[in-house]
């Protein structure tokens, strides 16, 4: 790795937890979204928003775009570039480190899709319309990265950047080299990136031990997710054994290594059901075998988590750092209903794929 993560610092969290709740109030709410998936086009869904928050971000971006789904998307990612811009701007230093963890899990989202898309040959304008501006990569950033060629001058940019993403991807890129496969670079991300958290939270203030909790919980929720990505891939027990993410607390490395020796996902579906906790059934149960659903729910469980904490403690980190994740499940929202609009897509079907963050 290039650098090791900062390290957290006990803070007085009241005044930014006001101002974060302030920020919170402002996202809609589950009463709000039918109306909108309701909507005819991507033009009158443009309108409905500009009595919105983002009717300034609209303004500005009609000036600029002719097409309505353009002009919106671009509204809502300066939309959401703010907002995480101006929590990050708030956030005493010594809670920073505590906020990384939950914007890394954006950060990790983003290089993943500019690897599959520069490895597909996608569009550049299709590739950034699924990128989400947060923490270490803004619009700027995310700009330049899409510049890349090709995956080397992807992970050439970070390293001239000195981003300790640079050494998450560069293991993975020797595979992709040999084999054209990407997966040891999406999966290779996961691992590194937990492994750098874990370091930057193995001590601190109590607020650490909320996030350290929180990352036992994503560390189960991705190695179930692995199992799946890798099933039926011919992976020997041992090579599937370098995929697993420490500091999980249901679903061990004993376990893993099992489970991954199964070939059919139902049967695989149904041992994690019985041996992967409550919250990954759970995950299970709702999104059944879709893999896209899966992630989604998995990202709403950790969602969830962290919301259920900073109920119990308002004062806490928690509090934050659900934000992160509801204001960006809002701008996904919003991007669905629009393409939806855009593309007749069935109400009951955005219904379906529509996650509610408040």
């Amino acid at each position: 790795m290039k650098r090791a993560l900062k390290k957290p610092v006990a803070s007085d969290l009241s005044y930014f937890n006001a101002r974060v709740r302030a920020m919170r109030g402002a996202l809609l709410r589950k009463a709000d979204y039918e109306p909108l998936m309701r909507l005819a086009s991507a033009e009158a869904l443009l309108e409905k928003l500009k009595a919105t928050e983002y009717g300034p971000f609209i303004e500005a971006a009609s000036g600029r775009y002719a097409e309505p789904l353009e002009a919106l998307s671009n509204a809502l990612v300066a939309d959401l570039a703010g907002s995480l811009g101006q929590l990050w701007k708030i956030a005493p230093d010594g809670a920073r480190p505590l906020l990384k963890a939950v914007f890394s899990n954006w950060e990790v989202f983003d290089l993943k899709t500019l690897v599959r898309g520069l490895s597909r040959g996608v569009k550049r304008d299709e590739i950034k319309a699924a990128l989400i501006p947060a923490g270490e990569f803004d619009m700027a950033a995310l700009n330049t990265l899409l510049s890349s060629k090709d995956l080397p001058d992807l992970v050439g940019f970070l390293e001239t950047w000195g981003s300790p993403y640079s050494g998450v991807l560069k293991p993975g890129l020797k595979e992709y080299q040999r084999s054209a496969r990407i997966i040891e670079m999406e999966l290779g991300a996961d691992l590194r990136t937990n492994r750098l958290l874990l370091e930057a939270l193995s001590a601190g203030p109590a607020d650490t031990r909320i996030m350290r909790d929180w990352l036992g919980l994503k560390a189960d929720l991705q190695n179930a997710l692995t199992l799946f990505k890798i099933a039926g891939e011919g992976y020997a027990q041992e090579a599937a054994a370098g995929f697993f993410i420490e500091g999980g607390v249901k679903l061990k490395r004993s376990n893993f290594v099992r489970l991954s020796g199964l070939k059919g996902k139902e049967e695989l579906l149904n041992a994690l059901k019985e041996t992967g906790g409550s919250v990954i059934r759970n995950v299970l149960d709702k999104a059944g075998p879709d893999p896209m659903l899966m992630e989604e729910f998995a990202e709403d469980a950790l969602k969830e988590r962290l919301r259920a904490l900073s109920i119990i403690d308002p004062l806490s980190i928690a509090l934050p750092a659900s934000y992160i994740y509801m204001k960006v499940r809002e701008i996904k929202n919003l991007r669905l209903i629009a393409r939806g609009a855009a593309f007749g897509v069935p109400l009951d079907e955005l219904r379906r794929l529509v996650f509610y963050p408040v």
